[in-house]
């Protein structure tokens, strides 16, 4: 994977005037994109939320290919694995809008907003995908690997 994603680091790198190159989630390391999605304490926070929520133990790994393979299941049908790799998305990108909400917005880093931003928008993505046949938001919530089988 190449390292182009606007982090602090990298637009430093580029000549880019940034106030610090340290994480806005955590503040203790520099912004790299491997930092910021899956070493950042912050991050770490959020993917154990996701684990947790799921009811699957874990070893998360910093490397964005090797932890996005690791939702990839050769046993489970392609359905499933696209709601695997949607909620990987929701994750991902929930830390990205969070941290451009702290930059730019001035909010402040919780990790109980991106868990709760990341389970709607994963149910609405999959609400549209799905149609007539999307599941309540509370049953998301609630008992998301019972809703995955029943939409899969």
């Amino acid at each position: 994977m190449e390292n182009k994603i606007a982090t602090r680091v990298n637009l430093e790198r580029r000549g880019v005037l940034v106030e610090s190159s340290l994480c806005c989630l955590c503040g203790r390391e520099e912004e790299t994109y491997r930092h910021l999605f899956f070493d950042c304490s912050f991050a770490w926070k959020v993917w154990s939320f996701y684990f947790r929520w799921l009811g699957v133990s874990f070893v998360s790994h910093n490397d964005p290919l090797s932890n996005f393979a690791q939702f990839r299941m050769n046993t489970c049908s392609e359905s499933i694995n696209d709601l695997w790799s949607t909620i990987w998305v929701g994750v991902v990108g929930e830390i990205w809008l969070h941290k451009n909400s702290i930059i730019f917005k001035s909010s402040v880093a919780d990790v109980s907003e991106v868990c709760t931003l990341m389970q709607v928008k994963v149910w609405s993505w999959i609400s549209v995908k799905l149609g007539s046949a999307s599941v309540p938001f509370s049953c998301w919530c609630l008992e998301p690997l019972e809703c995955m089988r029943l939409v899969a």
